[in-house]
């Protein structure tokens, strides 16, 4: 995204807004990120923050039911919804902009809310924010305060209709969201821009029967997905294949509820600096999720790496990757850890899979086309 914004704006004007919690930043801390960011994106960058409004936290019946009477009162966007987040936003508008680029719904809200005159506004929607709610509330367990939560919906839903109707054109990360949300809210501006991967030097799965999956564990999907498949599936996994090992890499590990007392042969090393050493490892990778919505970046990067998938269909929902010759989808326990076993026993079945992933990832996710085909979109738009 910043890399297709560049080629139309010589200065990016980035607003971030903190947690409640956050303390505030010192001046020389903001040019100290400024410069950072600057010299990461190679562009100049303008940074001013603002903290969030305070969270609501445990509410009374009462206080459930008015909070779902408007999309500013909603958990999570209420944060960004006060009059100091406008103000933040008004400040910005003040330069004289010449596009606003959002980064997922929650930042919507001072957009929704200022009352300035705004240039075209691009939404990168992500995640379809009410997709995810409602597959969140499916899964167990199911109590009356969780349950009280689909009284929410019809706002969420307003307030995603409201800020793609803003929007000059949304973004979305596959043209499965894309047809949702055209078909739910009788639209033409939502584009798909699927999720990319700069392709590095393929290799061969490991010869070790090692499972790796990656991701930021504070996303409560990949958390649920990793407690799901070590309850259910890696003990169908480990009896059939005692060599067996599985890594979970990534961002905030800790939170994970196997953590403390990992099962046998389950390691969770946290972040990886080396991305390259990790895969090299890796026979195999997998993404049993089950809730959420988007794409998995974990898919396509794994897919170009040249190592073989084994998913959900929730959790490889709107990759154009092929079932059982590009990836392979199964979702009830049993079915998930044989997909496994049959790969950490085969290792030429591995390396076809791997192969296939690779071409794939090649031909349908190459970072420069996509960010080539966004900046005619945005350029579009200045001129």
């Amino acid at each position: 995204m910043i890399d297709a914004i560049k080629q139309s704006c010589s200065m990016i004007d980035a607003l971030f807004f903190l947690h409640s919690q956050d303390h505030d930043l010192m001046e020389d801390q903001v040019r100290a990120i400024e410069y950072d960011l600057s010299k990461r994106w190679e562009v100049d960058v303008r940074a001013s923050f603002c903290r969030r409004e305070p969270p609501r936290g445990n509410e009374s019946f009462g206080s459930n039911f008015k909070s779902a009477t408007s999309f500013f009162r909603l958990p999570g966007y209420s944060e960004f919804s006060g009059i100091a987040q406008i103000a933040a936003l008004d400040d910005c508008l003040a330069r004289n902009p010449d596009l606003i680029f959002i980064h997922r719904l929650h930042c919507m809200a001072p957009v929704l809310l200022t009352r300035q005159v705004l240039p075209p506004v691009f939404f990168d929607l992500d995640d379809i924010e009410h997709v995810a709610m409602l597959r969140h509330l499916s899964q167990p367990p199911h109590w009356l305060r969780k349950n009280l939560a689909y009284l929410q919906l019809p706002a969420l839903l307003l307030g995603e209709r409201n800020a793609i109707k803003l929007s000059q054109t949304t973004f979305v990360c596959s043209s499965l969201d894309q047809h949702k949300l055209t078909r739910l809210f009788h639209t033409r501006n939502v584009m798909t821009v699927p999720n990319a991967v700069t392709l590095p030097a393929a290799t061969s799965p490991s010869l070790e029967p090692r499972i790796v999956m990656l991701g930021n564990y504070e996303y409560p999907p990949n958390r649920l997905g990793v407690e799901f498949f070590l309850d259910q599936v890696w003990p169908i996994i480990f009896a059939n294949c005692p060599s067996a090992e599985v890594i979970f890499a990534g961002h905030r590990v800790e939170v994970i509820q196997h953590y403390a007392y990992p099962p046998p042969q389950v390691t969770f090393p946290g972040f990886v600096e080396d991305l390259d050493e990790l895969y090299r490892r890796a026979r195999i990778v997998i993404c049993p999720i089950l809730t959420g919505g988007g794409t998995r970046v974990k898919i396509m990067e794994a897919a170009a790496y040249g190592r073989p998938i084994v998913s959900t269909s929730i959790g490889a929902e709107g990759i154009d990757l092929i079932d059982g010759k590009e990836i392979i989808l199964r979702d009830s326990p049993k079915d998930f850890a044989n997909a496994c076993v049959e790969l950490l026993k085969d290792h030429y079945t591995a390396q076809i899979f791997g192969l296939a992933a690779r071409a794939a990832a090649e031909s349908r996710y190459d970072r420069s086309k996509i960010v080539a085909r966004l900046a005619n979109s945005l350029h579009r738009a200045v001129e």
